[in-house]
């Protein structure tokens, strides 16, 4: 029996993923085959390289001004920032460099920014494969392979079960990042995501003083219409009606936009994806707490990856017949 994971999208979240590979080694589960996307992929890089632990080693040891530097924040064509040092340090450090040297057979997704279509690599050079597959639309580049452009695989595969199943995986496992996002959880949740869109709106706004005006509104200046009522100047939609709301002090910024609508995106997508392509378990973190751009709270984000394994361990071996 081959046993397969497919490691979701979901940016610093993804440090996640760490956790729950060790815990399922650690259930004595063997992994055969690895897929994954945006950050799920640059974690399987490391995990199918037998890189693992160093990978914990380096992230556990960030810090938030780190992560400004590695980030390389500037304005660049396509993207805010380049992250050209994030992926220097998976190809010196934590990758092998192509899916032929791999230690575990490996793939992952990125998405052709034209076309629209789901673009699997499998072979060739894993370090390209990840940057393309971590192209988070407007935060890095768009990447060019064979003469097309390449955003994030989360546009349009999240948690990509089927690359696990084209890898030959007979039982699959699937991480999902994006499980705080369900339409049940999200008025609950409110302002935890409002909370962690300010998160990344200030870690960039202290990155460099002078991108501040490109991420923070001006909470002085506001456009109303003379011919309604204050009162209606900021309308909630919904799928349902129009409802009045009073207006917030800040108004959300670009960057916080930006990765607002990118989480509800990813997470519509991942249970559209999941619902036609389930996998045999679905372990999904709790993960409200931490902003897309938190990579340095490494060690609290791969100790809830252990936890949300733990908490399902009797259904894993239940279903896998562990004694």
């Amino acid at each position: 029996m081959k046993i397969g994971i497919a490691l979701g999208s979901g940016a610093a979240r993804g440090w996640a993923h760490i956790g729950v590979i060790q815990a399922l080694e650690e259930l004595g589960i063997k992994i055969d085959v690895v897929a994954g996307c945006s950050i799920g992929a640059y974690v399987g890089a490391a995990y199918s390289s037998n890189k693992l632990e160093p990978l914990e080693e380096w992230v556990r040891s960030l810090t938030e001004w780190q992560v400004f530097a590695l980030m390389g924040v500037g304005l660049y064509r396509g993207g805010l920032v380049s992250g050209l040092k994030v992926f220097k340090a998976l190809q010196d450090n934590f990758s092998e460099e192509t899916f032929e040297e791999l230690c575990k057979p490996f793939a992952c997704v990125a998405t052709d920014l034209y076309s629209g279509r789901e673009i699997n690599f499998l072979t060739g050079s894993v370090v390209d494969a990840v940057r393309a597959s971590c192209a988070i639309p407007g935060l890095f580049p768009p990447t060019t392979f064979n003469d097309r452009w390449l955003v994030d695989g989360g546009v349009v595969n999240p948690v990509p079960v089927n690359l696990c199943r084209h890898l030959g995986a007979d039982i699959v496992f699937a991480v999902n990042l994006s499980a705080d996002f369900r339409p049940q959880t999200m008025d609950n949740n409110e302002k935890e995501r409002e909370r962690n869109q300010q998160k990344i709106t200030d870690m960039f706004t202290k990155s460099q003083n002078h991108l501040s005006k490109w991420f923070k509104s001006d909470s002085k200046v506001k456009e109303s219409d003379p011919d309604k009522p204050d009162d209606q100047d900021d309308v909630e939609l919904n799928s349902e009606i129009a409802k009045p709301r009073a207006a917030k002090n800040h108004p959300p910024s670009m960057i916080g936009v930006m990765a607002g609508s990118l989480d509800i995106l990813q997470a519509r997508v991942t249970r559209s994806r999941l619902a036609g392509n389930p996998p045999d378990i679905l372990i999904e973190p709790q993960l409200r707490d931490f902003g897309m751009m938190e990579f340095y709270r490494a060690g609290e984000l791969i100790e809830e990856g252990r936890n949300s394994v733990k908490r399902i361990a009797d259904q894993i071996r239940y279903q896998l017949r562990l004694d």
